[in-house]
This record gives C-alpha cells, structure tokens and sequence, in this order.
C-alpha cells in the first residue's frame, strides 16, 4: 500500500482509531498485527518467509546477548547477507556470469527460476544488522522481549523507505505511546509537505523526464543534461516525501523516528551532502562498514579505497544493476578526492564567508549530484552509457549536418512537407516550464529543513494554521495532481 493510496488512507484509518481507543497495555500487540497486515496485503507467502526472517533473528539476537562472540554475529550478518543477496542479486549475479562467459545457462536462469522481491527487504535487513552489531558491541543493555521485537522489524509506517531504525531509536517509543496534541500538529505538517512533494512536485517531473530516460538516444545534448537536473528535484521530492509521510504515520501513533534529510542540495561538499541525504542510510554505511574497516586510522590511501568501498556497496544496495554500482563508485571516488584535495594537499573547497561562492558551491555540488542522477535513473547499462554519449554527441542539428553534402539530402527537404521543421533532428525534452515552479517548491522545502527554527516561530498558531493548511492542502492535490507511479525507493 502507497501512503498516497486510498487502501492505505482506508487502513491508517481504521488502525488509527482502533490505537488510541484500546488500552495502552494492549497497543503494541495491535500495531503488531497491523504491521503483520500491512506485509500481507503485499503477499501472504512472503509475509510467512518476513516473520521467519524475524523469528531467526530474534534467536540469534538473544544469543548474540548471552555469548557475545564473533562467530554469533557473524552468524547473522551472513545470513541476512545470504538472504538478501538470494532474492534481490540472484539475476544481476547471473547477468554478470552471462556477460563475462556467454554460457547459455546463465542467460536462461531469469527463465527457469522466478523470484518475488519480499517488501522492504533492503531496509529490515539493515535494521536487524544494526540491532545484532550493536548487541554485540554493548551485550549489557536490557534485554528486548519477542513481542517488541518483531515490532521493531515490522513497525510498517517506516517498513517500505525507512528510516532505517536503530533499537535506540524505536525501544524509547514504547514508553510514550499517549496522545499528544504536539505530535499530532508535527504529524499533520509532515503529511502535507510529503503528499505536496511527491504528488505536485515529483509526479509531474516524472512524466516529463521519464521519455528521455526511456529512449535516451533519440534526445539532443541539452534534453540529456537537464534530464539529471530534473531528476535531482523528483528523487528529492519523491524520496524525502515518503519520509514525511512515514514519519508522520509514525508521530501520529506516538513514535518519534529520526529525520532522513536536511536540505541536501543546500550542501558545500560531497561529504556534507551525505550527512544531509538519506542520512540513516549514511550513518549505517559508516558505522557497521567504513569504522569496522579502519575508517581513516589505517593510513590516507586505506581512507581513499574504504570511502570507494562504502560508496559502491551503498549502491549496490540500492538497485541490482551495473548502474548502481557505477554510481555509487561515482561518489566514492568523489569523496575521495575531496579528502585528497582537502586533507592531503591543503585545499580549501569550501567557502566560508563569500556568499556569492557559497551559493556557486552548492550550485557545482548539485549538478555534481545530478550528474550521478543519470546513472541512478538509467533503465539499464546500456541506455546510461547512450546517455552520457548523447550530451556529448547529440546537437540538435547534428543528424542534418550528417546529411548535408550527400546523396540523401533530398530527405531533409522532402520530410519538411510532413510538418514544421526537419524530422532529421534529435527530440527535445517537454514541459520544460515544470522546471521553474518545482525548483522554487524543493528551495521552500530546503529553507524548512536548513532553519527550522525560522519557521518554529509560526508553530504558536498551529490550532488555526493546521486545518487551513489541510483545506489548501487538499484543494491543491485535488485540481493540481497528475498521474503518477509508486515511489521511487518503494522497489528497493
């Protein structure tokens, strides 16, 4: 269920009143089993292979805590490892086999074997990665009873993006579930800015940039660079979107959930880019990969392969694709070279003072990004590697050019006869004027993210300002919303 989608709004509902009606000893059971259903309305033989994983974990983690040895937590580091990598890398492992031995059986394996993608199943493993390390690096915290901890993985306002909790951000919840009218204000705010993100703002860019990712050849250089552009603002939209809504989900049952972004585009530097996007993500790549591997204590060149390693593991992550890993190389190399510059030749690539450089900085760090953006949304290798040809190659009157001064450049003329100007020019990308208004919503939203206390100011006025907010809220959705699709990390 989408949180932009009426069976959802149907369930929330109904959960949501049942909550707050039942006792408090009896509210973690039932959002249990409302977590259990929201799996199940994905797929029920899936929801029996979740509460295994669950199950599995629970024991190890409990034996984690009474034998903190290497072995235990190794143990279930591999086989959520081995779990994850059986039903999310099996085709891109056989791809690769296929590639590098064009041996038929590796080509035939997506035909012979069918394997369904469980829900979230990026995002629990992580979470009960986390909770098995931290177990292990500290055996002497209070042990967490079965109940609370099927909870924990389960908890379905953050199952499907995130943020990745960790038990020190969700065990504190279980004592606070009360009703608080400041929660629900932070809700409401939350759940509006999520669905004006993701339905005004990401689902129109979609449709104006996914027939350039679709067919990337037949677009000009400017359609192919501004695609990364205007894919920067519908990744930022859509994803930071959902967090809205997961997290306000989550305060409207009483739990807080930590931010997951904080004005990315606003950063000076890769490095504080990724400390303001995805940051749950960010912090887990850090402790449980980047630390355990030596961090930056093993000498500058370990430092420089550890920050490639993490990144290109982080896109790995995200998708089963050769463009995955190609972006995340893309960003490992980056940080490493702004440690380079920074750290090793004494370069100072971020401006302090001068606000004319400070804004041309986060101007160059964006487009940075967005270049990474055409790696992301690339539908497969092939069509990133036309992409990336094509800004190079693809002027708009190029294909003329060719023609010119040949035998066939009678076509030219002839196809004029069909319409206005020549067929023997490359597409140009559409709806461009989307740019202009989506760009002043992700700045607004930025500006709320870099000085919330700016507008915590207005927070005094919440008793009037939630519901006229909500009627706008709805009248905009409702005669400004376009078709669009499932969010973007949804899949992963």
């Amino acid at each position: 269920m989408l949180f932009n989608s009426i069976p959802f709004l149907i369930f929330f509902s109904v959960v949501y009143l049942f909550y707050w009606a039942i006792p408090k000893q009896f509210r973690k059971g039932f959002l249990l089993f409302a977590g259990i259903s929201f799996y199940a309305y994905f797929s029920l033989a899936l929801t029996a292979h979740f509460l295994i994983v669950i199950t599995i974990n629970y024991i190890l983690y409990r034996k984690i805590q009474s034998t903190p040895t290497r072995f235990w937590v190794g143990l279930t580091v591999s086989l959520n490892l081995i779990n994850l990598g059986f039903f999310k890398y099996v085709y891109f492992f056989s791809k690769v086999l296929a590639d590098l031995t064009s041996y038929p059986f590796f080509q035939q394996v997506p035909n012979l074997i069918h394997i369904a993608l469980p829900l979230a199943i990026s995002f629990y493993t992580f979470q009960v990665i986390a909770a098995a390390v931290d177990t292990y690096r500290n055996p002497s915290l209070p042990p967490v009873k079965v109940e609370d901890y099927f909870l924990f993985v389960a908890f379905f306002p953050v199952l499907i993006a995130g943020p990745i909790m960790r038990m020190s951000d969700f065990f504190p919840n279980l004592d606070k579930l009360t009703p608080s009218k400041e929660k629900m204000y932070r809700a409401s705010y939350l759940m509006m800015s999520g669905l004006v993100k993701k339905v005004l703002v990401a689902d129109p860019m979609s449709l104006t940039i996914s027939p350039v990712f679709n067919a990337p050849a037949e677009y000009d250089s400017f359609s192919l660079f501004i695609a990364g552009i205007c894919y920067a603002i519908q990744v930022f939209s859509d994803f930071s979107g959902l967090t809205d809504m997961a997290r306000s989900v989550a305060l409207y049952l009483g739990f807080e959930t930590p931010e997951n972004f904080k004005a990315p585009f606003f950063s000076l530097s890769g490095r504080e880019l990724w400390k303001r996007w995805h940051i749950t993500l960010s912090f887990w790549l850090r402790d449980y990969i980047y630390f355990p591997l030596g961090g930056s204590k093993k000498g500058e060149l370990r430092t420089y392969l550890n920050l490639i390693i993490i990144m290109t593991l982080g896109g790995f992550w995200h998708g089963a694709d050769y463009t995955f890993i190609c972006w995340g190389f893309y960003w490992g190399v980056i940080l490493a070279g702004e440690r380079l510059l920074e750290d090793r030749l004494g370069l100072k690539l971020t401006p302090q003072k001068n606000k004319f450089l400070i804004v041309l900085k986060a101007c160059i760090v964006f487009v940075i990004f967005s270049i990474s953006g055409l790696m992301f949304r690339s539908n497969n290798a092939t069509n990133m590697i036309d992409h990336f040809y094509g800004i190079f190659t693809h002027f708009s009157n190029s294909l003329e050019r060719m023609l010119h001064g040949s035998t066939n450049e009678w076509l030219i003329s002839a196809t004029s006869l069909l319409g206005e100007g020549s067929s023997f020019r490359y597409l140009h990308i559409e709806n461009l004027e989307r740019i202009f208004y989506t760009s002043f919503a992700v700045l607004f939203f930025h500006h709320i993210q870099y000085v919330p206390e700016f507008w915590e100011r207005l927070r005094k006025h919440d008793v009037w300002l939630v519901p006229v907010l909500g009627v706008i809220t709805i009248f905009l959705l409702a005669t400004l919303s376009q078709d669009g699709g499932e969010f973007i990390y949804y899949r992963f």
